[in-house]
């Protein structure tokens, strides 16, 4: 897709927006040109909800409310208008999804000062906020966003204009719009990118202040600034980063710090992987890349020498670098406007994600002990279980659209919304879930078929890396066969997009056809026959 056609964010709300918007696009075409930022007209949020025509239902990109709750009373007051209004928005709220294929971020503003004056109306206000939340809860490709932090983030000293909200219905500072408008753009580009998969931290003057080696494990200091970043990465490390550890050092005496120094936050079992030693950085982090299995541009790496960080940068230029500021009192602003650690929603399988990663040398030791890979897998006990795709499972599946490289055979991202018109129409999709005797994997696995006559075709199939090599592949292909084969169908049809990262699908389709297609060839459709994978008790 070309820079000028990507979709790009729509925004309605209740009051004045201009000043929002317009630095929401001089943000925006900085960090992702070729996206624009359209405006529903002025009072018009619920009329844009209904007009098929209009701005936000056919924006294909990102769709912004901005909502002051006491805006549905003014004028009127509080009445029965008022709760009228508020209860035909939220209705026409929740059918979004119907006619929508945009991913939404709803987000209520500060009330104004007169509110908190007004016990009755600060009431009203207050549930209203709740009610809106709640459905953007509820309603699938939906995402709240809280703005309680954004004043103190951005340093913003007055959040209203009461003269302005009088005169023109601009309730806020230009200086809080702006700061309003970057954290828009942020969720925005969070939800457009592949979220970052691995944070990989130094250790002296970056986890602790002073070098272990010399000061020893409960000689350097873990102050509050320290401490922040500690407790945020493993907050990052609870949304489904891994934790690794890049240090020169002798690996002892970083593990000293971590079981002897009472003021770490951080436990050594918290660290999914590490590189302690006299290797240069930027080998320590190829070689990580390798032993996760994991692409070099999910990597975040986060180091306070200009030195290692500059190595790292010309080295490795997919790998986001963070240079720790030396100054401790900058550190937790520094952190917390670094847009790589956004990321929109959190689901199960991210929670599921670093305990996986803690059992997975296990694995390795217990095919090192097999007899043959058959071995192997009989030994790991591995289940796959498949589950119809809902809208419970539907934050899971477009992220496993977003994130899977390596089995993915169509590659085509999808957003929640994207998906439900894709499942509303002629198809049908399963979460496939795999467990083995070391734990759940989770949802690693999404597939979607639909019946055109006598063929099923699987525009979505794919599968995350941590079940390569599982032959879970195989198991999906024969379900589908058996559902296929219910369905009178032939032939199943693979559509294929190679790319250099997805060599493991383009191996598959050489198991199929005995033909591996390259990663430049042109896209293409493969065709199965039903009968040479549909389960035998399946057959009609």
């Amino acid at each position: 897709m070309s820079d000028a056609v990507k979709p790009g964010i729509a925004v309605a709300g209740t009051f004045t927006l201009e000043v929002v918007t317009a630095a929401m696009a001089t943000i925006l075409d900085e960090v992702e040109p070729g996206r624009s930022v359209t405006v529903a007209p002025y009072g018009q949020v619920l009329e844009a909800l209904h007009d098929p025509a209009g701005v936000l239902l056919t924006n294909t990109g990102v769709n912004v409310l901005l909502l002051r709750p006491e805006d549905f009373a003014r004028g009127d007051g509080l009445g029965e208008r008022a709760d009228a209004m508020v209860t035909e928005f939220l209705a026409t709220l929740g059918g979004v999804p119907d006619h929508s294929v945009a991913t939404w971020l709803v987000a209520v503003t500060p009330s104004s000062p007169a509110v908190t004056a007004d016990a009755a109306l600060a009431r009203w206000v207050g549930q209203t906020a709740e009610r809106i939340t709640a459905t953007a809860e509820a309603t699938p490709g939906m995402y709240p966003i809280s703005l309680d932090r954004v004043a103190e983030l951005y340093e913003v000293a007055e959040t209203h204009d009461e003269y302005a909200d009088r005169i023109g219905h601009l309730p806020y500072t230009d200086e809080y719009c702006e700061a309003v408008a970057t954290w828009l753009v942020r969720q925005a580009v969070s939800s457009w990118g592949k979220p970052k998969k691995v944070i990989v931290l130094d250790c002296d003057n970056t986890l602790w202040t002073g070098i272990c080696g010399e000061d020893g494990p409960t000689g350097v200091r873990i102050g509050e600034s320290r401490r922040w970043l500690q407790e945020f990465m493993l907050a990052q490390r609870s949304s489904g980063k891994l934790l690794c550890l890049c240090s020169r050092n002798n690996q002892e005496d970083v593990e000293e710090v971590f079981t002897r120094n009472s003021d770490m936050v951080l436990s050594w079992d918290d660290v999914s992987a590490h590189r302690i030693g006299w290797n240069p950085k930027a080998q320590s982090l190829a070689e990580l890349a390798d032993e996760l299995d994991l692409a070099l541009g999910s990597f975040v790496f986060v180091d306070d020498d200009a030195v290692e960080c500059a190595s790292v940068r010309a080295q490795l230029p997919e790998v986001t670098v963070v240079e720790l500021s030396r100054a401790e009192d900058r550190i937790r602003g520094q952190i917390e406007h670094t847009w790589a650690f956004d990321q929109l929603s959190v689901t199960e399988e991210d929670r599921l994600r670093a305990d996986w990663y803690s059992t997975r040398r296990e694995r390795v030791a217990l095919r090192d002990t097999s007899a043959d890979y058959q071995d192997f897998l009989d030994r790991c006990a591995i289940e796959v279980t498949f589950t119809a795709l809902t809208d419970d499972g539907l934050d899971r599946a477009a992220q496993l659209t977003a994130r899977t490289t390596q089995f993915n055979l169509a590659g085509a991202v999808y957003s929640v919304p994207r998906l439900r018109a894709l499942l509303a129409g002629a198809g049908q999709g399963w979460a496939v879930r795999v467990r083995d005797r070391f734990g759940d994997y989770g949802t690693v696995g999404l597939v979607v078929a639909e019946q055109r006559g006598d063929v099923v075709e699987l525009p979505v199939f794919l599968m995350s890396c941590r079940v390569l090599n599982r032959r879970v592949e195989h198991e999906v292909l024969r379900f589908v066969a058996g559902h296929a084969d219910r369905l009178g169908a032939e032939t199943l049809l693979l559509p294929l997009r190679p790319t250099a990262r997805n060599a493991p699908a383009r191996m598959f389709v050489e198991q199929l056809t005995g033909v591996l297609p390259g990663a430049n060839d042109a896209p293409s459709t493969v065709s199965v026959p039903v009968r040479d994978w549909v389960p035998q008790l399946t057959r009609r």
